[in-house]
């Protein structure tokens, strides 16, 4: 399948358009991306939920705890994302990079006019109001790319992940073809996890 980075109809015509989009397709040509990609093809997000009940169930055991998710800035979270990030000393069977590790530090995301190229920041917090959980997505015209995702190691088995993934989702616009990384990246937990969000392999081709 081919999936297309640079001018769309919904565009604004920005100037930051084509820039955004030749910078995410240099990216994603590095030959970093070995086949076969994780793909989620989305449309309409009533019909995604309808068919993916496992996603829709435990995103709503999520909220039933207090959870909820919306989108951050996460420079304004710099303490909570480093508890996140160093919640576990290993993740995907392999330990944390330093990047991970040292505390972070984040720029503020501009202002982006056009909805069709951008970046996304979103957090999931407990009903104490903690963030437990961020998501940054890239928005490059039918892509949406999952750039970072990273939970709380304490507060997986509340699903904090799969309300983060549904509702970061619903606010993209559509349709979209989403992709995750590697299909066959990391654990069988993460493959679990990305199946049952409805994610399959595909071989893809990134086109401008």
């Amino acid at each position: 399948m081919n999936v297309t980075l640079g001018s769309h109809p919904a565009c604004v015509h920005d100037d930051g358009c084509a820039p955004f989009a030749e910078r995410t397709h240099a990216q994603l040509s590095t030959g970093r991306y070995d086949w076969p990609a994780s793909i989620l093809e989305l449309a309409d997000m009533d019909a995604y939920l309808a068919q993916h009940r496992t996603a829709r169930k435990r995103a709503q055991h999520a909220r039933n705890l207090g959870h909820t998710a919306r989108p951050i800035e996460r420079a304004d979270h710099v303490d909570d994302i480093y508890a996140v990030n160093t919640s576990a000393a290993e993740r995907q069977g392999r330990p944390m990079s330093a990047g991970y590790t040292s505390r972070p530090e984040f720029s503020r995301l501009p202002a982006y006019p056009c909805p069709r190229h951008r970046i996304d920041e979103w957090g999931v917090f407990t009903s104490r109001g903690g963030l437990v959980g961020y998501l940054v997505l890239y928005v490059c015209a039918d892509l949406v790319m999952v750039s970072q995702i990273l939970g709380h190691a304490g507060h997986m088995r509340d699903d904090i992940m799969y309300l983060l993934v549904a509702d970061a989702l619903a606010a993209v616009p559509l349709p979209a073809t989403v992709f995750y990384n590697m299909h066959d990246s990391g654990t069988d937990g993460l493959r679990y996890f990305k199946e049952r969000l409805g994610f399959r392999p595909e071989r893809v081709a990134w086109a401008l």
